[in-house]
């Protein structure tokens, strides 16, 4: 199994699989240059043809990164590779039997996922962050720390919401934003905006990637 990042992220997700760790475990990083050879005595591939090779004996992978964009881009590179996208879901993290999974999540520690939630592809939801009933997150986004969303909300793929920001009920959040932490969304926001405050206003706007 692989664990896609060697760095800040990727330690936590490793933490979250500690007690089930395989004997057959890496890590890949292929841009840090400042990195060991291992961590936490386990490789660090560094190469896509070492990731490439990893893959053919044991398919699973675990994304270990923080950044929307760079997490869709590992994956969808090592979906090519024929890897197998694995989540890593923390043992108290509360999820809801009734909530809708994709593929390559992270769900940290004391995290919570409410009733009838659907959760796309390679969304990270952080710690103690909380998506509550009827949401629908897009793919790749991000739920930072402490991070509120309250019920029938829609959130966009690639959005990311700042640590403790609160999103008020039945409210849709773009594409490509980017809440500040500690912000209180009182509002629909479009697509590639940047929100900060308490209620949330528009200072900027992302470059749109999507």
């Amino acid at each position: 199994m692989i664990i896609i990042g060697a760095k800040g992220h990727a330690k936590e997700v490793f933490d979250v699989l500690t007690i089930d760790a395989p004997d057959s475990f890496y890590f890949f990083d292929n841009v840090s240059a400042d990195l060991e050879d291992s961590l936490f005595s386990y490789p660090i591939l560094k190469t896509t043809e070492q990731a490439r090779s990893q893959l053919k004996k044991n398919p699973d992978f675990i994304l270990g990164l923080g950044n929307p964009f760079s997490r869709n881009k590992v994956y969808n590179l090592f979906l090519e590779y024929n890897g197998n996208p694995v989540s890593a879901i923390a043992k108290n993290a509360v999820v809801s039997k009734s909530a809708v999974l994709g593929k390559g999540l992270n769900i940290m520690p004391f995290a919570f996922v409410s009733a009838d939630t659907f959760i796309g592809n390679g969304v990270l939801i952080n710690a103690y962050a909380s998506i509550h009933h009827d949401c629908k997150i897009g793919e790749f986004a991000e739920i930072s720390p402490g991070a509120k969303v309250l019920g029938n909300c829609e959130i966009g793929a690639f959005t990311t919401i700042g640590a403790n920001a609160t999103i008020l009920p039945k409210l849709k959040v773009g594409k490509n934003v980017t809440i500040g932490a500690g912000a209180v969304i009182t509002k629909d926001i479009e697509d590639n905006a940047v929100v900060i405050g308490v209620p949330g206003k528009i200072i900027k706007y992302n470059v749109p990637k999507i």
